[in-house]
């Protein structure tokens, strides 16, 4: 019989997010160890102009992972379309089943279709598993932001995927 826990994946679902997920956002966020937004974090994301804000749903209904990031519309210095990763992650139960590779997969789709020519994306040096799917998504390093997290301080490696 299912519970409130139980988020089954025979059939996961990408949706926008909207407020009423906010709360799930910060359970996977925090279990994961991303770097914390708050609820009103979340909510100003919204109102950003080229927010992109996906979450990947069980067919229980549940909110198993998500995906927050922006496009950067082109200006003066830069003449092609950018984006960018803010946070991007899988309920801890339910990594290791190609859920973050969907979900990554959708947010590209969305970049494609406006245009974006490459995307970004900062993250933790010591969080090698991210790292390698990064990799494995053709993200290059191409710069070290020194003490760039709290809690602990640690540098960033700042990655670009080019889409061709």
């Amino acid at each position: 019989m299912p519970t409130g826990l139980d988020k089954s994946t025979d059939d996961p679902r990408i949706r926008p997010v909207d407020s009423s997920h906010i709360a799930d956002l910060i359970r996977i966020a925090d279990e994961t160890n991303l770097s914390a937004w708050t609820a009103q974090n979340y909510l100003d994301e919204f109102q950003m102009p080229g927010s992109i804000m996906l979450r990947l749903e069980s067919d229980l209904n549940v909110t198993i992972g998500f995906v927050v990031g922006r496009i950067v519309e082109a200006g003066v210095v830069e003449t092609e379309q950018q984006a960018e990763i803010y946070n991007i992650a899988i309920d801890k139960s339910e990594q290791g089943k190609g859920l973050g590779q969907l979900l990554f997969d959708a947010f590209i789709a969305k970049c494609r279709e406006h245009k974006v020519t490459s995307v970004w994306l900062e993250v933790r040096e010591s969080n090698e598993k991210a790292i390698g799917f990064y990799k494995t998504n053709s993200f290059e390093h191409v710069q070290t932001r020194d003490n760039f997290y709290n809690n602990p301080r640690e540098a960033a490696l700042l990655m670009k995927l080019i889409l061709k």
